[in-house]
């Protein structure tokens, strides 16, 4: 039987699924329990339950695994991977499944209040009040009709899905002057600032609170006094006096409430959160928070809207598509490939015999296991680096360890390894962290690329501003600083100079001239070495003839 907790949508994919890689990809323990290597969860699975990615579970002691099928599949330019040293012009082939490794593991416990339009309501008795999700799945629930909350701007957000899972571990207590104290997981982003009316506010993650924060809250507008308990009112700004915005205002006015203490304590039981719309945050006990970001790929199993049908397919008519196209790479992306390197790599066994170059599109939360697992068959390999900070991706359910990890064996295994950064204003863009990741990939190899691209607001992601070509043109050279010799710019075409172009790091000739995905000029392909100096240029490039 497929895994107990399977929904409708999850039940289509198990029909989609053969054995993992026993011996390789995973380890049959004792009592049906296996143990999965194909992340650096290295999840114990128990008989009749699904891993972290939801996609690998547990049936009857054997581990199975997604097949046969794509959830995305297209043939666009390799630049767009984006591989910038890697037959430069060609198109790849690009197929991808469902699931992803790295979670938000954003949560409360039951007796927490979320504010709302009905009054301030426990995230238990919401649970209780709201509809099972059509999907059946037994984590998530919806309102019966619309309920709105208050985001962290005093503004509304309308109430989407509440989730309840099972937890065993550590929660914080965060107690505040005059806000209810409030038990959090300790990844659970929460609104803070050290110097009220001096620093902007950002989102610490609850573990990370002390006494020297102040946690943040709205001063909602007085036709919506009712909607919070009487003791709001002695919510105090810096000064030591609150004061309210007049309904008319439209000004982000703010309350400060100093942290007294914060404990730690073990728990076991159930923990909550919502996804809610509009800035995406909602206030707990009154403080702001943050909802879970990760909804699509986190959620693609539990929410049968998500996402399309996968469509069924064998290896071999994925790569009679590559041929059709005339594309020169096959690649899997779009969901994290290594939790489908199984079906990756029958893909490029057939690839690899027809002439393909072969790609992973990646977040390198990898073991050792799993890239041994696709070496002989995988040439390319793009890891996502999200940040250089332990606590951002602890946010993302995943450890900055595993990833630098995973970026040091990609380079010792001998892919061809290209990184890319997505530059998030007031998430990763400080000097010191991209000094940071510049001067581990320096130590590394200096000839790693490293792409620096833009971040743009999208409905999930709305807080940040856009990321500016100016903080990508100095991110480029913070790397050049570093001793980076192959660094661009990318997701602003145009407006980064020559960080969109490929130069001799020795004599600065430009050999590929770029235009966002376009190709302007090629004088590197077919020799793979400077036209001015001879310096010769690390990458994958087209042979003389066009091989």
């Amino acid at each position: 039987m497929p895994a107990k907790e399977a929904s409708p949508f999850a039940q289509a994919l198990d029909r989609r699924v053969q054995e993992g890689a026993a011996g390789a990809l995973y380890e049959r323990l004792a009592d049906n329990k296996v143990r999965c290597y194909a992340c650096a969860h290295r999840c114990l699975i128990l008989d009749g339950l699904r891993g972290i990615c939801k996609v690998r579970y547990n049936q009857g002691g054997t581990l199975m695994v997604p097949h046969g099928y794509v959830g995305a599949l297209q043939c666009d330019p390799t630049e767009k991977k984006p591989f910038f040293h890697a037959f430069p012009g060609s198109d790849a082939l690009t197929f991808g499944m469902l699931g992803c490794d790295l979670h938000c593991s954003y949560c409360f416990t039951g007796d927490v209040r979320v504010a709302t339009t009905r009054g301030s309501i426990s995230f238990e008795r919401l649970w209780n009040e709201f509809l099972p999700d059509l999907s059946h799945d037994p984590c998530i629930r919806r309102p019966a009709g619309s309920l709105t909350a208050i985001a962290d701007d005093g503004g509304p957000a309308d109430i989407r899905v509440i989730f309840r899972h099972s937890y065993k571990g550590e929660v914080i207590r965060v107690a505040a002057s005059a806000l209810e104290p409030f038990e959090a997981t300790p990844d659970h982003p929460v609104l803070a600032t050290r110097r009220p009316g001096l620093d902007d506010p950002g989102f610490v993650p609850a573990g990370e609170l002390t006494n020297t924060h102040f946690l943040v809250t709205p001063l909602i507008p007085a036709e919506e006094v009712l909607l919070v308990p009487a003791r709001r009112h002695a919510v105090q700004d810096v000064s030591g006096t609150a004061s309210y915005r007049e309904p008319q205002e439209a000004v982000r006015l703010l309350s400060y409430a100093p942290i007294l203490e914060t404990t730690r304590r073990s728990f076991e039981g159930f923990v909550y959160n919502l996804e809610t719309g509009g800035r995406h945050t909602y206030l707990a006990n009154f403080a702001a928070v943050h909802n879970c970001q990760n909804w699509q790929t986190s959620q693609a199993l539990r929410d049968p809207g998500a996402l399309g049908e996968p469509m069924d397919v064998s290896p071999q008519q994925l790569v009679d598509i590559a041929e059709r196209h005339g594309a020169k790479l096959v690649a899997t992306s779009y969901n994290e490939p290594l939790i489908t390197s199984e079906w990756a790599v029958d893909v490029f066994k057939q690839a690899r015999e027809r002439g393909f170059t072969t790609a992973y599109i990646s977040n390198g939360n990898a073991t050792r296991e799993v890239l041994e697992y696709i070496r002989p068959w995988t040439d390319l390999y793009k890891i996502d680096l999200k940040s250089f900070r332990d606590k951002n991706y602890r946010m993302l359910g995943g450890k900055l360890e595993n990833i630098v990890n995973g970026v040091r064996m990609v380079h010792e295994m001998g892919f061809w390894l290209e990184i890319v950064t997505l530059i998030i204003p007031g998430f990763n863009d400080s000097d010191e962290e991209l000094t940071d990741i510049a001067r581990f990939l320096a130590g590394i190899s200096p000839d790693i690329p490293w792409h620096v691209t833009a971040f743009h607001k999208d409905y999930k992601m709305q807080d940040p501003d856009n990321t500016t070509p100016q903080t990508l043109l100095r991110a480029a050279a913070i790397g050049e600083a570093e001793g980076l010799r192959y660094i661009y710019a990318g997701n602003l075409p145009g407006r980064v100079g020559r960080y969109e172009d490929t130069r001799c790091p020795d004599c600065q000739a430009t050999l590929i001239r770029r235009f966002g995905y376009r190709i302007l000029e090629d004088r590197l392909s077919g020799r793979g070495r400077c036209h001015r100096c001879d310096q010769a240029i690390p990458g994958v490039w087209l042979k003389e003839g066009g091989q």
